[in-house]
């Protein structure tokens, strides 16, 4: 079998799933599938149609479209996990540290909070925009697939597993209970019994009376570096070679982007470290595939050069 784009997104899948067991390992989690049992038959369901359009009735945009799929779910499903691992390492939290860099690049979170107060209508622009992560991630591969741009796609999937890793590995050591809570509630003491924040979890994790993640149950809980600046630039690479969804997705992840402090809580640098993500995220997703597709080119160069 020939190492392809797909096997090497599988090698990197099979890689999280290796660092969520270890680390499940060490900081004495594990996981509850009961509650989420469709997530595993739709799963098994994407598994059957591939192996019949590979085998029974070949039908190559098929067969990729059910694997991409299969493959982006499992890439998120191991990168979600990996944060919650990295919450359970209970280091130090560092929301002293990046307040100081916001203030440090002149940016005051209390002003951003109110100018968005005082635009309403703008406010409720922005949210819904940051709600969009999640329909994106179920779109792009759909949109890819129908242009016909699989090599992309799977560039696209690489990347973002590459972000996943990233993150985690990043809020391992910079863990933050997020701008909102640190500076209006100044701590995770003084939160509101009735207001919605998963610090909560966050604080069980870090304590270590929450042992079980379950799977219907996952919460976002990184702060620095923000993946929705990570996913929502992912999103205009991707989309960035279709000329009549180029400018929907950069308006649509600009606003995604600017409701990172104020819906998502985050603080400035939270948004410049998820740009960086992006940005390695991309060049690795690109060198790693370069293994793969050169030694082909030169391969076919050989074959067909004169002799």
């Amino acid at each position: 079998m020939s190492f392809s784009r797909s096997v090497l997104i599988w090698c990197t899948i099979a890689l999280m799933a290796a660092l969520t067991t270890v680390s499940f390992a060490i900081t004495g989690l594990s996981v509850d599938a009961s509650h989420n049992l469709s997530f595993f038959a739709f799963l098994a369901i994407l598994f059957a149609l591939n192996a019949f359009y590979r085998f029974a009735r070949p039908n190559r945009h098929l067969r990729t479209a059910t694997e991409t799929t299969a493959q982006l779910l499992l890439v998120l499903l191991f990168g979600i996990l990996l944060t919650y691992a990295a919450t359970a390492a209970d280091l130090p939290y560092r929301d002293a540290s990046l307040l100081a860099a916001d203030r440090a690049l002149g940016f005051d979170y209390q002003a951003y909070l109110t100018f968005f107060d005082a635009q309403p209508e703008l406010r409720s622009l922005i949210g819904a925009a940051y709600l969009m992560l999640l329909p994106q991630f179920l779109a792009i591969p759909l949109v890819l697939l129908v242009a016909r741009r699989e090599a992309r796609l799977q560039i696209w999937l690489l990347a973002v597993a590459v972000a996943l890793i990233l993150t985690s590995a990043i809020y391992l050591f910079v863990p933050s209970v997020t701008a909102f809570v640190y500076i209006e509630f100044g701590g995770p003491a003084h939160i509101p019994a009735h207001y919605y924040t998963p610090v909560p979890t966050i604080e069980a994790l870090r304590a270590g009376v929450m042992h079980t993640v379950r799977l219907n149950h996952l919460e976002g809980l990184v702060t620095f570096p923000s993946f929705h600046t990570a996913g929502a630039l992912l999103f205009v690479w991707a989309l960035w070679p279709l000329r009549r969804l180029r400018w929907l997705a950069v308006a649509l992840n600009a606003a995604l982007i600017s409701a990172t402090p104020n819906i998502g809580g985050h603080y400035a640098v939270d948004v410049i470290a998820g740009a960086a993500v992006m940005l390695l995220s991309v060049a690795t997703a690109k060198w790693l595939c370069s293994w793969v597709e050169e030694p082909k080119v030169a391969a076919m160069a050989m074959l067909y050069s004169p002799k």
